[in-house]
């Protein structure tokens, strides 16, 4: 008996110093970093505001916050300093936005740009404990151009597709579709520029045979790990082949007019 009182003695003496130790404890109670981040083209973009919510136990000294931008030391807030920036994203973090938001966590990254992409790290921490919390944010930059062509090659016996996006970010993944058929054989080429900015095309041959006119032609592309997603549809028209038809239809009913007219 003397045995498990001891056992339940050591058990609640321990709950009771895990409660102390969280509640004068330093924590991070939020952290608000997007999931995504798009950057809209020919408009100067709005800071990009991250926050990181804080409470500090009462008896705990040395207070010190970070933020960290894929483990590298971005920003920096003591009591005695303020806040300041430093690392790669010195001339970017407006560190005057605390006098405006009172909250030490609370940073803004003035003209975000896509190389910002990445995982950002909010650290905490006393002389008697610290925290930490991470998340990924997405920089999506659109399109400047989406294309897709569709014509009859020389011979007639085949038709090209093109389908092309141009300047986006991250990588773009492309598909050609022709009614319900995603179009396996294809040429594709992928460039990034020297901005980081990511260009693909596509082109396939399909044979005429197998299109009817008008046929529905589609490219989509969406962007890998964003939802960000665009599409375009054109329409396969032949004309040779609509003239083709008129004629026959034409022959066939002055076929039928001549046979009513003999008879």
């Amino acid at each position: 008996m003397a045995g498990w009182r001891g056992r339940g003695l050591c058990a609640t003496l321990l709950a009771v110093l895990t409660l102390l130790s969280v509640t004068h404890s330093v924590r991070i109670t939020n952290l608000r970093v997007p999931r995504t981040y798009t950057l809209l083209r020919d408009h100067e973009p709005d800071p990009l505001v991250l926050d990181c919510e804080v409470e500090i136990g009462p008896r705990e000294q040395g207070f010190v916050l970070k933020w960290l931008f894929n483990n590298h030391s971005i920003y920096q807030w003591i009591p005695s300093v303020k806040g300041f920036a430093m690392g790669f994203m010195k001339s970017k973090i407006d560190t005057k936005i605390f006098t405006m938001e009172g909250s030490p966590g609370v940073i803004s990254i003035k003209n975000p740009d896509w190389n910002m992409t990445g995982e950002y790290t909010c650290a905490v921490q006393t002389f008697e404990s610290t925290d930490k919390r991470s998340a990924r944010l997405q920089i999506i930059v659109p399109e400047s151009d989406f294309m897709l062509e569709a014509r009859m090659s020389g011979s007639r016996l085949d038709v090209d597709v093109m389908c092309a996006v141009q300047h986006v970010f991250p990588q773009p993944m492309l598909s050609v579709m022709f009614d319900t058929h995603i179009l396996d054989s294809v040429l594709t080429q992928l460039d990034q520029d020297p901005s980081g900015l990511y260009s693909m095309t596509v082109r396939t041959r399909i044979p005429r045979d197998q299109l009817e006119s008008p046929t529905p032609i589609t490219c989509a592309f969406i962007l890998i790990g964003t939802n960000y997603t665009k599409r375009r549809e054109t329409i396969f028209y032949d004309k040779a082949s609509t003239i083709q038809r008129k004629w026959t239809t034409v022959a066939v009913v002055m076929s039928i007019a001549s046979l009513a007219l003999s008879s």
